[in-house]
C-alpha cells in the first residue's frame, strides 16, 4: 500500500514539474492561462502533499 501512496505522490509530482516548464512560456503568449496553469499547480502540489501523508506515521 505505501508504494503505491509513494507511486502516486511522485506522479503528481511529475506533472507539476511538467508543467512549471512550460509556465513560463505560456506566460510570455498567454498571462490568462498561465493564471489557470498556476491554480492546476498549486491544486495538484496540495494534493501530492495530502497523498504523501498517507505514508507518515504519527
Amino acid at each position: 500500500m505505501s508504494a503505491v501512496v509513494d507511486l502516486i505522490a511522485a506522479r503528481l509530482r511529475a506533472t507539476v514539474d511538467t508543467l512549471r516548464t512550460h509556465h513560463d512560456q505560456v506566460d510570455n503568449e498567454d498571462p490568462s492561462t498561465a493564471d489557470l496553469l498556476h491554480a492546476i499547480i498549486d491544486s495538484l502540489e496540495k494534493h501530492a502533499w495530502m497523498v504523501s501523508a498517507e505514508n507518515r506515521s504519527v
